[in-house]
C-alpha cells in the first residue's frame, strides 16, 4: 500500500512536471523558429561577390547582427537539451517505480499461484468444497474460492496494465532520446555555422581594417549624406510645425473672433431690450397721465353738477381721489420692480467667454493610437529585410576606431521591395535629395521618414493608411536595397527598433 502511494504520488508529480517542461519546450521551440526566420532572412541579403568598402561594412553589419542571433540560436538548443534531459531523468525514475510496483505485483501473483498448487485447489476447486464438513463450512469455502478466484483474476489485469504502463514510459522515454538526439545533431550543426560566420566575420574585419583610411573617407561620406538628409528633415520639420502652430493660432483667433461678435450681438440685443422697455415704461406713464385727467376733468364736472351736495359726499369724493393716487404710486412701483427683473433676466442670458483647446481632436486622436501601438507597428519595408544599421552613436564590432551616428535605422531587402507607412497620417512633404525621393508622413505630433525611395506614389497633403505603398527602395549598388527610416516626435529622434513589431 506504502509503496503504491509513493508511485501514484511520482506520477501526479511527473505530469504537472511533464506539463511545465512541454510548456518550456515550446516557448523555446519558439525562439528557434523565429531567430531561425531572421537568419534565413539575412542571408539572402548577404553580399558575397562585392569587395568594395560600402558594401563591405553593409555585409560586415550583416555578420555581427546574424552571429548574435546564431548565438541566441545555439543557446536556444543548449536549453532544450537541458530541459530534455532533466525530463529524461523524472521519466526514468518514474519507469524505476513502475517497474519495482510490477515486480511487486507479480511477486504476489506467483506467491498465490504456488499457495493455490501447494494446496491442491487449482485440481478440483469442488472436491475442496464438498470436502467440507457441515453446510456452513462449505458456504465458506466455496465464497473463499471464489473470492480467491477473483482476486487473482485482478491481480492479472492489474499486471498487464503495469507491463503496458511500463512499455509506454520505456516508449515515451526513447521519443525524448530521439528527440534530444536530433537536437544535439542541430547544435553540433549550428555550431559550425557560428564558427563559418566568426571565421568570415574576421576575414571581413582584417580586410577592412587593411583598408582603414579608405573605410575612414566611406564613413565620412555616409555620415556627410545622413547630416545634410537630417538637416532637410530638420527643415521640413519645423517648417511643418511652425504651420501647423500659424494653423492652430488661425483657428483660435477665429474662435475669439466668432466670440466677441456674438458678444456684441447679444449686448446689442440687450441694449434694444432696455430701450423697448424705457418706453413701454414711458407710453404707460402717459397713459395713466391720461387716465387721471379725464378722472379729474369729470371730477371737476360732476362737483359743479352736484355743488349741492352735502359736505359728506364732497368729503367722500377727496377720500376716493386719495386712494386712486395711492394706487397709481403703487403700480408705478410694480412697474419699476418688473423693469428691474427683467433688466436682471438679460444679464443673465449673455453668454460667458468660451474656453479653446490649444490642439486639434484629430491630432490627439493620431497621438494616442499611434503611442498605443509602440512595438507593433509594422516594419516600414516589404519583404525579407535586414537592419544594417542601427539607431545612434554605437561601434562596430571588430573594427579599430569605427563609429557610426544614425538619426534612424537601414532596412536592407531584397530588389523591388516597396516603402509602406508604419501608421495612418497625413503626407506632409515629398522632396527628391540627390536624385532620390523622401517621404515626411506625420501622425499626429509623431513623424515617420522614408528615405533612399528611387519612386514614390502618394503626394503631399495625401491621406495614408497603416501598410499603404508610399514608393520603391533604390538599390544600393550591392544587388539589394536600403531604406533609411525615422521616427521623431515633433523634432526629437526616437529608436525605431523599440516600435516596429519583429
Amino acid at each position: 500500500m506504502k509503496r503504491t502511494l509513493i508511485l501514484l504520488i511520482l506520477t501526479c508529480l511527473g505530469f504537472t512536471y511533464g506539463a511545465a517542461q512541454t510548456k518550456q519546450i515550446k516557448n523555446l521551440q519558439n525562439q528557434k523558429a523565429a531567430l531561425q526566420k531572421e537568419l534565413s532572412a539575412s542571408q539572402k541579403l548577404l553580399t558575397t561577390t562585392k569587395r568594395d568598402v560600402k558594401s563591405q561594412l553593409n555585409n560586415l553589419v550583416v555578420l555581427n547582427n546574424q552571429i548574435g542571433e546564431q548565438k541566441k540560436y545555439v543557446d536556444g538548443i543548449q536549453s532544450e537539451v537541458i530541459v530534455l534531459s532533466n525530463n529524461i531523468a523524472v521519466l526514468e525514475r518514474q519507469l524505476q517505480a513502475l517497474e519495482a510496483d510490477l515486480a511487486l505485483c507479480k511477486k504476489r501473483y506467483e506467491h498465490g499461484v504456488i499457495y493455490f498448487f501447494n494446496h491442491r485447489m487449482a485440481l478440483n476447486k469442488w472436491l475442496f468444497v464438498l470436502k467440507a464438513k457441515n453446510f456452513r463450512e462449505m458456504s465458506r469455502r466455496l465464497r473463499y474460492v471464489s473470492e480467491y478466484t477473483r482476486y487473482q483474476q485482478m491481480q492479472a489485469k492489474i499486471i498487464k496494465e503495469k507491463e503496458a504502463a511500463v512499455q509506454q514510459k520505456k516508449n515515451e522515454i526513447l521519443g525524448v532520446k530521439v528527440t534530444k538526439d536530433k537536437l544535439l545533431v542541430e547544435g553540433q550543426q549550428q555550431q559550425r555555422q557560428l564558427n563559418e560566420k566568426q571565421v568570415k566575420q574576421k576575414q571581413v574585419v582584417d580586410d577592412l581594417n587593411k583598408k582603414q583610411r579608405q573605410l575612414q573617407a566611406t564613413i565620412a561620406q555616409q555620415q556627410r549624406k545622413y547630416a545634410n538628409l537630417n538637416a532637410r528633415i530638420d527643415q521640413l520639420i519645423r517648417a511643418e510645425i511652425a504651420k501647423a502652430e500659424a494653423r492652430r493660432k488661425a483657428e483660435a483667433a477665429r474662435k475669439a473672433a466668432e466670440a466677441k461678435r456674438r458678444a456684441q450681438e447679444a449686448a446689442a440685443r440687450k441694449a434694444a431690450a432696455e430701450k423697448a422697455e424705457r418706453r413701454r415704461a414711458a407710453e404707460e406713464k402717459a397713459r395713466q397721465a391720461q387716465i387721471a385727467a379725464r378722472k379729474a376733468a369729470e371730477a371737476e364736472r360732476l362737483a359743479k353738477q352736484q355743488a349741492a351736495q352735502a359736505r359728506t359726499a364732497a368729503a367722500k369724493a377727496e377720500a376716493r381721489r386719495a386712494q386712486a393716487a395711492a394706487q397709481r404710486q403703487q403700480q408705478a412701483a410694480a412697474r419699476q420692480q418688473q423693469q428691474a427683473a427683467a433688466e436682471a433676466r438679460n444679464a443673465a442670458r449673455t453668454p460667458a467667454a468660451p474656453v479653446f483647446r490649444a490642439e486639434s481632436a484629430a491630432d490627439n486622436a493620431l497621438s494616442s493610437g499611434f503611442a498605443a501601438n509602440r512595438g507593433r507597428l509594422p516594419v516600414p519595408i516589404t519583404g525579407a529585410y535586414a537592419i544594417t544599421a542601427h539607431y545612434g552613436t554605437y561601434n562596430v564590432a571588430g573594427l579599430r576606431g569605427v563609429q557610426l551616428s544614425n538619426k534612424g535605422i537601414n532596412l536592407t531587402g531584397r530588389p523591388g521591395a516597396q516603402a509602406r507607412a508604419v501608421y495612418s497620417g497625413e503626407v506632409t512633404a515629398v522632396f527628391n535629395m540627390n536624385g532620390l525621393y523622401n517621404v515626411i508622413v506625420r501622425h499626429g505630433s509623431y513623424i515617420s521618414v522614408y528615405c533612399n525611395l528611387s519612386s514614390v506614389s502618394v503626394h503631399s497633403g495625401q491621406q495614408v493608411g497603416t501598410r499603404q505603398t508610399l514608393g520603391s527602395v533604390a538599390g544600393d549598388g550591392s544587388g539589394n536595397c536600403t531604406l533609411h527610416f525615422q521616427l521623431r516626435r515633433e523634432t526629437s529622434p526616437l529608436n525605431p527598433e523599440a516600435w516596429i513589431g519583429r
